[in-house]
C-alpha cells in the first residue's frame, strides 16, 4: 500500500482550501486484467511493449511510479492507416482484484482512428487501474472515448498523457457513470504547431460516489487550440472535485484556450469543488474559462410544471439530457446505446 499524491495541480494554489491535489492509499496491483473483449481494425497491429519512462500524465508520477513497481510492459497498438470502424478494448470487473493495465497508442502521420474503451464493474469492489500513452503524428486525430460504469464499491485510476505533432488533433469523450472513488487525469502535450484538444467529459454521480478530475492542456507549440467541456449531474451526497488548467508557455504564440464546466446539483448534500486554472507566460495568447453552478432555474422549473411534470421528473429529464449531450459526440452507435442503457439504471 503506497500513499500517493494524485491529481496535482501544475502550479498549486488556494493552499489554504486544500485543492492543489489529493491523497490516497493505493493497493500494490495484482496483476493485469484480461479484456472481455478486443476489436481490432484494418490498419491496426497489437504488439507487447514497455511503457515510456517519460509519460507525463494527468493523474501524476506517483501514480506512475506505483504502477511501475509492479508491471512496466503495455499493450502496444501502432495504427498506420484511417480506420473505418473503431478499435474497441472492454473490460468487465467480476471480483474484487487490484489489477492494472497499460497502453500505448501510436498514430501514424495523416491518419485519422477512434480507440473506444469500455470499463465496467457493476457488482465488484476492488481497485482498477489504466494508463494510456497517446503519440499521435504530424496532421493526424485520434478520437479516444472511455465509458466508466462503476459500483458504488469500486475504486477506478484511469490516467492519459498525449505528444501532439504539427497539425496533429486529439478528440477525448469521457461518460463516468458511479463509483466509490474514480480518478481521472489528462495531461496533453501541444508541442507540435497548429495541434489541438478536444475533450468533453459527462459525469452522473450518486450515493457517496466521488470524481476526482485532474485535466491539463499544456501549449508550447505556436498556434495551438485546447477546448475542454464537462458537463455532470451530483445527488444524494455524492461530490466532485474538478481541476482544469490551460498551460500557455513561452513560445506558444496564437495559442487559445477554453474550458467551461456545467454541475448540476440536484440534492442538498452534494459537495462541489471546481478550480479553473489559467497559466500564462506569452503575450500573444487567449485563455477563458467559465462555470455554471446549482440547481435548475426557477422559470424553467415553472414552466415544465405547469405543464404537468413533476419536479422530480424534471430534474431527472435535465439530468440524462446533459450525460446524453456528451454520448451525441460518439460516433459508435454500439457505445452510445450502451450508455443509453447505462442511464436507465440511475432513473428512480
Amino acid at each position: 500500500m503506497s500513499d500517493l499524491k494524485l491529481n496535482v495541480l501544475p502550479s498549486p494554489t488556494w493552499n489554504w482550501l486544500r485543492m492543489n491535489d489529493t491523497n490516497y492509499q493505493m493497493k500494490s496491483a495484482d496483476g493485469y486484467a484480461s479484456p472481455s473483449s478486443i476489436v481490432t481494425a484494418s490498419g491496426v497491429s497489437e504488439n507487447d511493449g514497455i511503457f515510456p519512462a517519460d509519460f507525463d500524465g494527468g493523474v501524476g508520477h506517483d501514480f506512475s511510479k506505483a504502477l511501475d513497481q509492479t508491471n512496466k510492459s503495455a499493450e502496444v497498438f501502432d495504427i498506420n492507416a484511417d480506420t473505418t470502424d473503431p478499435l474497441k478494448i472492454a473490460f468487465k470487473y467480476d471480483d474484487d482484484s487490484t489489477l492494472a493495465n497499460r497502453f500505448v497508442i501510436n498514430l501514424a502521420e495523416n491518419k485519422k482512428a477512434t480507440v473506444i474503451m469500455n470499463f465496467e464493474a457493476e457488482k465488484s469492489a476492488g481497485q482498477y487501474s489504466s494508463q494510456v500513452a497517446a503519440n499521435i503524428a504530424k496532421g493526424a486525430e485520434l478520437t479516444v472515448v472511455q465509458i466508466m460504469r462503476f459500483s458504488h464499491e469500486a475504486t477506478f485510476l484511469n490516467d492519459i498523457g498525449t505528444e501532439i505533432d504539427d497539425k496533429g488533433k486529439f478528440n477525448l469523450v469521457q461518460i463516468v457513470l458511479g463509483g466509490k472513488n474514480v480518478f481521472l487525469g489528462v495531461k496533453n502535450h501541444m508541442s507540435g504547431a497548429g495541434s489541438a484538444i478536444d475533450m468533453k467529459l459527462g459525469y452522473y454521480m450518486t450515493g457517496d460516489d466521488n470524481l476526482d478530475v485532474n485535466y491539463v492542456a499544456s501549449h508550447t507549440g505556436k498556434r495551438t487550440l485546447s477546448d475542454i467541456y464537462v458537463n455532470g449531474v451530483l445527488r444524494d451526497r455524492a461530490q466532485k472535485t474538478f481541476r482544469g488548467t490551460i498551460d500557455l508557455i513561452k513560445g506558444c504564440k496564437g495559442a487559445k484556450g477554453n474550458e467551461l464546466e456545467d454541475v448540476l446539483l440536484m440534492d442538498k448534500p452534494v459537495r462541489n469543488k471546481t478550480i479553473p486554472v489559467i497559466l500564462c507566460a506569452e503575450e500573444d495568447v487567449e485563455g477563458n474559462h467559465g462555470a455554471t453552478i446549482g440547481k435548475l432555474a426557477k422559470d424553467l422549473l415553472f414552466y415544465l410544471e405547469s405543464r404537468g411534470m413533476s419536479r422530480e421528473a424534471v430534474y431527472e429529464m435535465m439530468a440524462r439530457a446533459r450525460i446524453d449531450a456528451i454520448a451525441s459526440n460518439i460516433s459508435d452507435e454500439d457505445t452510445k446505446k450502451r450508455v443509453g442503457e447505462y442511464l436507465d439504471e440511475f432513473r428512480r
